[in-house]
Formats: C-alpha cells, sequence, structure tokens
C-alpha cells in the first residue's frame, strides 16, 4: 500500500489547526531523516506487495473484499471522491489553518526533483486574504486553475512521491470503502442543547443513516480532546422544532409578534426581568495563583528556551487594581433593583482554605453568600472539559459562561475593569417585549477563506473575529457583520448555548487552549451569539413564509398556484417599496411600548437603532428595487409550464429556503422586506395563517420570541489606561474633581506597558483616587 498516515513525535504539532510559524525548534525535524524512514517503509510496502497476491475488489464500489486491508482503520474517517477511478493524491497543508481548511489537491503519481522540491508536494500552502479598507476581511477566491477533486477537512492520507535519490512511480489504486466509512459532509445535522444528556451530533448523509453516540462519561486526556474536536462538524444546523421544543407562550405573544400590540387590560402588566452580573475575574499578582500557573506555562507550546514568553505574556490581563470591588459598588448603586445573583468566575488555585481565588475584601457573611457566588472552572465547565482545565485564556472561558448556574436565564458579562456610570433599567440590558440589548462597533468582518498564518498574527481580537466571521458566513451565508461593543454584553444563556452548540468542532477546540495565542483559532463567543440570535431571527421568518405558510398543501414544493400567491405578495409589497414611512418604526417608540406594558423604559441605552420587531436587521438598508423572482426564488418560478406536467425540483421548499437563507443572503433580505411592506406594522405577512396553520403559527411565534433582539448605540466610554499622567488629567480631574456626569457605561482597560516598580505604583494610586472619588461608599459585600 503506498499511502502511509505520518505519525507524529508530538501529536500536538501535527494536529491540523497547528501553526508552523509559532512552533518551537524542537517540533522541526530533518526532511531527510523523515524522507529516508518513508522510503525504507515504501520499499518494505512493495516488497510485500510482490509477495502477496494482489487484493480483491468487490462490485460494489463502496465495499472492500473480505481480503482487503481497510485502510481507514489506521485514520479517521474522510470523504472520499465518488468516481472509482480516483487515484490517491496528496492534499496541500496549511499547518496555520483551522480543522475544516480545504487543501488544494493534486495528484501525485510520478515525481522528479528534489528533496526539498518533494516536501512542498506534501506541504503546500493555498491561502489568500486581503483587508478592505473599512477592516473588513474579504476573500479573493480560490485559484481558477484550483483542482476541483478536493478532500475534504484534512490531509488524513499522505502520498510522498520519491525520496530525493531516484524516481518512483506509485501506481494508482483503487479502493473501495464501505457506505458506513465514508463521510460526505453535514447533510442534515441534529445538536442536543440538553446539558444533563450532553451527546454527539447527528449526522445523517446519503450514504450514513443518522447515529446517536454518547460522549464518554469519564473525562478524556487534554490531547484526546484536541483530536475528538479535529473529528466533529464544524458547523451543524439546530431544527427549530428542536430549538423552542420548552418555550413557553403565555398568550400575548401572538399579538405581538403579529401586530406589535400588547393589550396590558387584556395580559396584565409584564414582570420586570431579573439578570445575573457576571465577571471574569483574576488576581494575577497572588502567589497561590502564580505557582498554580507556572507549570503549564512551562509546559506551553509558546514557552521558549530563554523564558520570555512566561515574562512577558499577559501582563495586564492578570494584573489587578482593585477594578472589581468598585465595579460591584457601582452595579449596587445602579442596579440593584433588577440585579439577581453576582456571579465571579475564578481560577481554583493551591494553598487557600477556598481553593479558588477569592477577592480579599468580600466578606463571607450569609447575606454576601446569598447574592455573590465565587465560581471556579470546575463548577461550570461541562464535565468532558475539566481534562481541559485550568486554563488561563479569558476567550476559553467566555465560550462556557452559559453553563454557570442560574434560575434566570439572562446575564450581563463584564470584566471587572467594566463599571456602570448612570442608573440603569432592566430594559438597557434585556426586556420581555424586545428581548437582549446589542451594541456594536462600525468595522465589519466577512472571511470566505479558511483564516490564514497572516490572520492569526494580526492584533488583538481579529484573529478570532475573522475565524468566527469565516464560520457564520458558512452557516448562514456570505455578509459583513460588525463587530461588538467592547462594553458588557447582554445574553441568553440558552441562546448562547444554542450558538456555540451549532460550532461543535471549533466549540471544544476552544474549550482546549489553555493560554491566549496557542496554535489555532478560537470560537469568539460574543460575536458568534449575536450574530447567531440576528441571523436565527431572520432565518425563523424565510422558514414561516417559505416552508410553511407558502406551501398551504404541506406537499413540500411550491405548485404554480402556491408560486402565484407567493408573486402577489412581492407585487404589493413592490408598491410600499422607496414609501420610508410606510411602516412603522417600532424602534423610534420603544418607550412608550414598554410603559405601555408596565416595564421601565431604558435610561441609559435610549438611541435605539433597530429591533427584531422590524423585522430582521439586515432589511434595514436592502435596496429592492430590482428584485426579480426568476433570479432569486428559482429558475422559471413566474412560469406555469416549468411544472405543468410533474413537479419540479427546483421549486422544492427546502431548495428555495436554503438559496434565499445562505446561498443568496441578498435575495432573502428583499424578499423579507417586501413581504413586510405589505403591512405598516408587524410581522403578520410571513406568518402562518390563524385560522388554518394554528400548529405551525405556534410554532414560529416560538422561534421568534426566542430570537428576539433590539440594537443600540450605547452610552459608554472606552479608555485606554497607559500612565498616572493620563488618569489624573483625563479622568480624575474631570469626573472626580469636575464633577463631570460619566456615560452610563465605564471600560477603563490596562494598557500600562511599563514594569518600573514606582511608575506601577503612581498608576495604581491614580487608579484608587478615581474609583474612590467615583464609588466612595462601599457596597454591602465588603468587610
Amino acid at each position: 500500500m503506498s499511502t502511509l498516515p505520518f505519525d507524529s513525535p508530538s501529536r500536538r504539532w501535527e494536529r491540523k489547526n497547528s501553526q508552523s510559524w509559532r512552533q518551537p525548534q524542537a517540533a522541526h525535524r530533518s526532511r531527510r531523516s523523515i524522507l529516508i524512514a518513508i522510503a525504507c517503509i515504501l520499499c518494505l510496502g512493495l516488497w510485500h506487495h510482490t509477495r502477496s497476491s494482489p487484493p480483491s475488489l468487490s462490485p460494489n464500489r463502496h465495499e472492500l473484499g473480505e481480503g482487503d486491508a481497510d485502510f481507514l482503520s489506521l485514520i479517521d474517517r474522510r470523504s472520499l471522491p465518488e468516481d472509482a477511478d480516483w487515484p490517491f493524491v496528496a492534499p496541500a497543508v496549511d499547518r496555520t489553518h483551522p480543522k475544516s481548511f480545504k487543501p488544494e489537491v493534486k495528484s501525485i503519481l510520478h515525481s522528479e526533483g528534489t528533496e526539498e522540491e518533494d516536501q512542498r508536494l506534501v506541504f503546500e500552502e493555498n491561502s489568500q486574504n486581503s483587508v478592505d479598507t473599512e477592516g473588513t476581511v474579504s476573500d479573493t477566491g480560490a485559484s481558477p486553475n484550483q483542482a476541483t477533486n478536493d478532500l475534504p477537512l484534512e490531509p488524513g492520507i499522505v502520498v510522498t512521491s520519491g525520496d530525493g535519490s531516484g524516481d518512483i512511480f506509485i501506481e494508482p489504486q483503487i479502493v473501495e470503502v464501505p457506505p458506513d466509512r465514508l463521510q460526505k459532509g453535514p447533510v442534515a445535522v441534529q445538536a442536543n442543547l440538553d446539558p444533563e444528556t450532553e451527546k454527539a451530533p447527528l449526522i445523517s448523509s446519503p450514504d450514513q443513516p443518522v447515529k446517536e453516540k454518547i460522549i464518554e462519561a469519564e473525562p478524556l486526556d487534554h490531547l484526546s480532546l484536541e483530536e475528538k474536536a479535529d473529528s466533529l462538524p464544524e458547523v451543524v444546523h439546530i431544527p427549530f422544532e428542536d430549538a423552542v421544543k420548552d418555550e413557553v407562550l403565555h398568550g400575548w405573544e401572538d399579538d405581538w409578534v403579529a401586530h406589535a400590540s400588547y393589550d396590558s387590560k387584556k395580559w396584565g402588566k409584564l414582570e420586570e426581568p431579573k439578570i445575573d452580573f457576571v465577571y471574569l475575574w483574576v488576581n494575577g499578582s497572588e502567589e497561590s495563583f502564580q505557582r498554580t500557573k507556572r507549570p503549564f506555562e512551562e509546559n506551553s507550546v509558546l514557552n521558549d528556551e530563554d523564558g520570555k514568553w512566561i515574562k512577558s505574556h499577559g501582563v495586564n490581563r492578570y494584573r489587578d487594581w482593585d477594578e472589581l470591588r468598585y465595579s460591584l459598588r457601582s452595579v449596587e448603586r445602579y442596579a440593584s433593583d433588577f440585579r439577581n445573583k453576582i456571579q465571579i468566575v475564578v481560577n481554583s488555585v493551591d494553598g487557600t482554605e477556598a481553593g479558588k481565588q477569592v477577592p480579599s475584601w468580600l466578606n463571607n457573611e450569609r447575606a454576601t453568600r446569598e447574592v455573590v457566588q465565587v465560581i471556579a472552572q470546575e463548577e461550570f465547565f461541562d464535565r468532558e472539559k475539566h481534562a481541559c482545565l485550568p486554563t488561563f485564556n479569558s476567550l476559553t472561558i467566555e465560550n462556557q459562561l452559559f453553563n454557570t448556574p442560574s434560575d434566570t436565564d439572562y446575564l450581563y458579562a463584564l470584566s471587572d475593569d467594566m463599571l456602570l456610570g448612570k442608573q440603569h433599567a432592566a430594559s438597557d440590558i434585556y426586556s420581555p417585549l424586545f428581548g437582549s440589548v446589542m451594541g456594536f462597533k462600525t468595522n465589519a468582518y466577512s472571511t470566505t477563506q479558511p483564516p490564514s498564518e497572516v490572520d492569526a498574527q494580526r492584533f488583538g481580537e481579529k484573529p478570532y473575529l475573522i475565524y468566527t466571521s469565516w464560520l457564520l458566513n458558512r452557516r448562514f451565508g456570505i455578509r459583513k457583520r460588525k463587530g461588538q461593543g467592547h462594553f458588557g454584553h447582554a445574553l441568553s444563556r440558552k441562546i448562547m448555548r444554542e450558538a456555540i452548540s451549532s460550532f461543535p468542532g471549533p466549540e471544544l477546540q476552544s474549550a482546549c487552549k489553555r493560554f491566549r495565542g496557542e496554535p489555532g483559532f478560537q470560537l469568539y463567543s460574543w460575536y458568534v451569539t449575536f450574530h447567531y440570535l440576528i441571523e436565527r431571527h431572520r432565518e425563523a421568518l424565510l422558514w414561516s413564509y417559505i416552508m410553511l405558510r407558502s406551501d398551504v398543501d404541506n406537499d413540500g414544493n411550491l405548485s404554480w398556484e402556491e408560486r402565484q400567491t407567493m408573486m402577489q405578495d412581492l407585487e404589493a409589497g413592490m408598491k410600499n417599496e422607496g414609501r420610508t414611512t410606510f411602516r412603522r418604526r417600532n424602534y423610534y417608540h420603544v418607550h412608550q411600548l414598554l410603559q405601555k406594558a408596565g416595564l421601565q423604559s431604558p435610561k441609559v441605552n435610549t438611541d435605539v437603532l433597530w429591533t427584531s420587531l422590524d423585522g430582521p436587521a439586515t432589511i434595514q438598508n436592502a435596496d429592492c428595487i430590482e428584485f426579480d423572482v426568476n433570479e432569486c426564488l428559482a429558475p422559471g418560478f413566474s412560469v406555469s409550464s416549468t411544472d405543468a406536467f410533474s413537479k419540479n425540483p427546483v421549486f422544492s421548499t427546502s431548495n428555495v429556503f436554503d438559496r434565499l437563507a445562505r446561498q443568496e443572503p441578498k435575495c432573502g433580505d428583499c424578499l423579507l422586506k417586501l413581504i413586510l411592506n405589505k403591512t405598516p406594522k408587524g410581522l403578520a405577512p410571513l406568518l402562518p395563517r390563524a385560522d388554518t396553520q394554528a400548529r405551525q403559527r405556534e410554532l414560529v411565534i416560538k422561534a421568534v420570541m426566542r430570537y428576539r433582539f433590539s440594537i443600540i448605540n450605547p452610552d459608554a466610554l472606552f479608555v485606554m489606561v497607559t500612565d498616572a499622567e493620563q488618569v489624573d488629567s483625563t479622568l480624575v480631574n474631570r469626573y472626580v474633581r469636575g464633577k463631570k456626569q460619566l456615560a452610563g457605561q465605564l471600560c477603563l482597560n490596562d494598557d500600562v506597558s511599563t514594569n518600573d516598580p514606582q511608575e506601577l505604583a503612581d498608576v495604581k494610586q491614580a487608579m484608587t483616587e478615581l474609583y474612590n472619588g467615583l464609588f466612595p461608599d462601599p457596597s454591602p459585600f465588603e468587610k
């Protein structure tokens, strides 16, 4: 057999999402020694082949004969080409890319060249990205000469073409693979959302029936989890029926969704929600924390022989200016009316009474323990992921925050350097009518190629935004998506769980990154949750209109009569296109609508830019004057003759839905916008009919309520703290001595670069003066 899987001396470095530019010198091996070893194995294989009879081939092209060796037993499952005559090929490998890089594939049947040339045939990078002036990562597309006979996901079979000293001809061989060994990629994947019975996603494909695989009960070792992550699909689709199965309606939601109306006389006043405030906190100067962290630093792949990384990395990420004490003071002053629990997420450490980091100023009285919960990572990470603990990477911890135990679904995630500056209402963060409140920056991202080594080296959060943008594009279609604001994040635990569960491979990979900057990319929890929420709301409305409302006979195909009804809807909406005042803009009336339902209106985030009650956020600036049903919905959509004698598969509701939801997102945006133009307010024209489709309508109402949201321009101030003089002149002088009104939210990000003890002491003194000046009154939780 001429296919030889490489057995790496270091499993971590051979994983396909590793980054060669970050490998230590010990990870590099002499090319010549590897090639000599490969040549010896090839010779042994050829010698053995000449002494044995040729393998018998089954007449069924996806089956092996009884005597055939099953080479797939040596490696993970791979997607293989359909044609039985395919030759073995060696995919090009970019060791920096994440799991599902689709490498360029080149047939290697005969090779002449030097040792270096032969090595390039095995490891060849092929990735081109560019960044536009708006900070948006855009794809230049695949090369027109790129081969189409790709082996998806990763290079599991490596073929060498020679040892550098002579010519070796490798005869193409046909290997027939049994159906249960084929994985063509997920067609429909169900993801389990129940944390008590967590299961691996279920994959169904044309050759593979749906199966259920229970995750092992006992924790795996760290590297085994990383390897398991490589075997999981990167993107899965969660059916709406599964997503909303636990949603409960109270009766008022139908009128609210359909007509943007709440009848308080009929339904009474709504109850103000309770919201958890969740902090990530670490005291990096604590000796027990340093002792706990040190052995993991020394064993990290980022460590170098001189120890420079250990000395320099993340000093400002672990430094403590006592910010948490004052942040809690701000919450008690400005948000105590709706504050539920305060959860402080910390590291477990050795040599302390509690076994975890606890703020030294936090008292241990019963009243405090009832409100303030100090939670170690082991107390909320999934048990399977305990093998990856402890972690010192905030991105890893953030991806698990939906698991923090609580009696409420809603949380407000904060870093300890974030404070509230004004009185808040619950609706500044979340409301029963408009859902979670989200704020975005102006820069947007749209990554259409797998992230590259260049992307991995970008500053700050950009590598994770780029990577997560690539995943979102694959799941929901290509579009620019703005980065989230750098302030507190309003989240629903169940939405965050669903969003992260939709990317099982990247999620598990992210859980195993102990330090920021380790090889590979990470799922960015805030970015993926916010945009997943926006996209699922849009997707629910497309699903409702195409799959349910328009398919009157429920046969999965749009007949000529059903298509005529859709075109009449679109024509009616087109008449109002361009009339900016025809549809009531609910985002201008959030204050009145909340008060009418008995809820407090926002006190800080009053500049509302959009609500889900106005429709999908993506329709706000959609230009739909030239919308064409034959281009957008299906070829021949407007012609009756295309399915006069038999059903035409292009009019399948699932095909039209996927086209509008993912393949041609702008077409989907315009269809939604034009249909909504039929009515001045509400989403009624997109919903199943109340009289004849009651069950389907209830399902859609549950989905639309589950994915409700509002987008705001936050009242916030962000400051990069650099030195004591800056703090004194721009913050203390202005807001403490000058009594100037603070913004609604304040983030003082530690960007102090000096290591001089006196300068650091000066900064600490200036920060203490600022915090004491702004929040002089202790909270009831302090000693």
